[in-house]
């Protein structure tokens, strides 16, 4: 252990108790590194992300270490450092490692890599970077990744990835908070209180944050179908539970990522025909590694999220920057919590074991840097209060997102598009581009035509959420003060359907024939942008078939109402039986 916790940025000191001794690492594993550097990809948008995986896993990432991850076989050993990198065996002398309560870790800093990503990433010119960074050991391999973009006049953009160093592994990868509007899910006056989407089995409320949600589910098809594409495909997948599915995110996206893994295994792996071939290829288990996100449950998921974490269905990791103001967002007053969160989980100690609270190590003088000999000091408790500062929202696991998080931008509510262009009667656009070192394609769609029923709400709820968006927010807190009551724009916003939310439109008619022939239909990106936001240079595809595919946003309902047989029913069942024989 080393002497003391220290920050870096102004104003996130604790406020008592600055003298606990700091561990250099603490409660923490390789996992939750490796997804705060995709969490970190998933801001940039398709002219990049290609380039920065491929700089940063295999140079920087070692190809063994990923190799080591994609091979594991129970899910629970991706938390076992020791044991999946073999660090006590055939890899004992190969990476620096570090001991914490008696278990080998990978030395990540020690390694090289936060360090040698961040200048990948463009966060730190090579000039900034320590002059004693370890440089990268392995080299660029070209035409083992592709990739799939979703994004959609709602929300840019998803991510899921195929790397075939990891034949046995699909990445799910949520972009977080990228703009006022996008900050204004979780941080205004929508956010409330949970709103009500469904009844569980038990006719308990299924309530969620419910913007966030929306953005979660209403493109599920899509996202089920980019995941089995990439995986029979590209990867060959043909055994049924054979590629292990990795969600993760930061801020927004580690929000959505969350709600993707509690639908997965509630109500995904659980719902025909994504139950039988070709879907059961992915697993029916998930690991979900969420950074920075706001709360997005209702007490009742939190609870059956934990619960699926306790029987091992989701490996759930949450970490937190201490000082972050997101995380505290919104108040758990309003009835919202993190999973595991809940009163019954932390009675049974289940916070614990999912929480991973780690020290800011930001610099911001002369210029944001990060201060790689500063301790870490993850912890799986809550150690002390914090003051909210917005900048540790920018670093996670000496991660850098500070050009990806424009803080100055979301405190002025100055807005700025990141989304696909909407028709001009204000129509939601679907976009797929296809990247790989193949090259990168694209197709447009029409996602109202994708949906059960038209609608045309999504352009109402859009422009009064960037009007949210557009409001000044408090740079420490990250929100607004609080109204008294939703105005009509704040209900358009959070998607209120008669003060309890209701169902959402999904992307119903996105089945297995229609996504293959999007894809059949993509052609090569025109120009320099790899990115396009508007369609109108490309075919849009509107002929859906009248195939739908079942909702997903709730638990299948399996069977019917269990009725008493009392000596009253059974002797008017009789009766019944008796009268239909008769008219026979």
């Amino acid at each position: 252990k080393s002497k003391k916790a220290g920050f870096s940025i102004p104003g996130s000191r604790t406020l008592s108790n600055l003298s606990r001794s700091a561990d250099k690492y603490g409660d923490l594993h390789f996992i939750s590194f490796y997804s705060a550097i995709l969490a970190r990809l998933a801001y940039t948008n398709d002219n990049n992300f290609l380039n920065f995986y491929k700089s940063i896993f295999g140079p920087i990432i070692p190809s063994e270490l990923m190799k080591s991850m994609d091979q594991i076989t129970d899910f629970k050993d991706i938390l076992n450092d020791e044991k999946m990198f073999k660090l006590k065996g055939e890899n004992k002398n190969k990476f620096k490692t570090y001991t914490y309560k008696d278990q080998l870790f990978v030395d990540f800093i020690g390694e090289g890599m936060p360090q040698n990503a961040n200048v990948a990433t463009g966060e730190i010119s090579q000039a900034r970077s320590p002059t004693d960074t370890p440089k990268p050991k392995g080299v660029v391999v070209d035409n083992v990744v592709k990739y799939i973009s979703i994004g959609w006049s709602n929300y840019g953009e998803i991510y899921v990835l195929a790397d075939k160093r990891m034949p046995k592994s699909i990445f799910v990868i949520f972009r977080g908070t990228y703009s006022a509007k996008t900050a204004a899910l979780y941080s205004k006056p929508t956010s409330a209180v949970p709103l009500q989407v469904c009844l569980d089995s038990n006719g308990k409320p299924e309530s969620y944050l419910y913007g966030i949600f929306k953005a979660s589910v209403e493109m599920i098809h899509t996202i089920i179908e980019s995941m089995r594409y990439l995986a029979t495909d590209f990867l060959g997948a043909k055994d049924s539970n054979s590629v292990k599915v990795i969600t993760t995110g930061h801020s927004l996206g580690g929000a959505m990522c969350s709600d993707f893994a509690y639908l997965w295994v509630n109500s995904i792996t659980k719902t025909p025909p994504y139950n039988s071939s070709p879907y059961d290829v992915l697993s029916k288990k998930i690991i979900c590694i969420s950074l920075g996100s706001p709360r997005c449950f209702n007490t009742n998921i939190s609870e059956k999220f934990c619960n699926y974490v306790e029987s091992g269905n989701i490996v759930y990791l949450r970490i937190t920057t201490r000082g972050d103001p997101v995380p505290a967002l919104p108040p758990s007053a309003t009835y919202f919590s993190h999973a595991c969160s809940d009163s019954n989980s932390v009675k049974k100690g289940m916070r614990e074991k999912v929480s991973e609270d780690c020290n800011a190590t930001l610099t911001v003088r002369p210029f944001p840097n990060v201060d790689y000999k500063a301790n870490l000091d993850c912890q799986n408790y809550k150690t002390r209060t914090y003051i909210p500062n917005v900048l540790s929202h920018t670093i996670y696991l000496d991660i850098m997102y500070t050009n990806a998080v424009d803080i100055p931008k979301f405190a002025k509510g100055i807005a700025f598009q990141q989304e696909v262009k909407r028709t001009p009667s204000g129509g939601t656009i679907g976009r797929l581009i296809i990247g790989s070192d193949e090259g990168y394609k694209v197709v447009f769609f029409d996602v109202n035509a994708s949906r059960s029923k038209p609608t045309n709400i999504d352009a109402a709820e859009s422009a009064a959420l960037t009007a949210l968006g557009e409001t000044p927010i408090d740079e420490k807190t990250f929100s607004t003060e609080p109204i008294s009551g939703p105005t009509t724009a704040a209900m358009a916003a959070g998607g209120y359907r008669g003060g309890i939310g209701g169902a959402i439109s999904e992307d119903v008619r996105v089945d297995k024939n229609t996504f293959d022939k999007l894809v059949s239909l993509s052609v090569p990106i025109k120009g320099s942008d790899k990115c396009p936001m508007l369609y109108s240079d490309y075919q849009l595809f509107s002929s859906f078939s009248n195939t739908l595919m079942p909702t997903l946003q709730c638990a299948p309902k399996v069977g019917g109402r269990k009725r008493k047989h009392t000596r009253k029913h059974m002797k008017k069942n009789k009766r019944f039986m008796k009268t239909k024989r008769n008219r026979r």
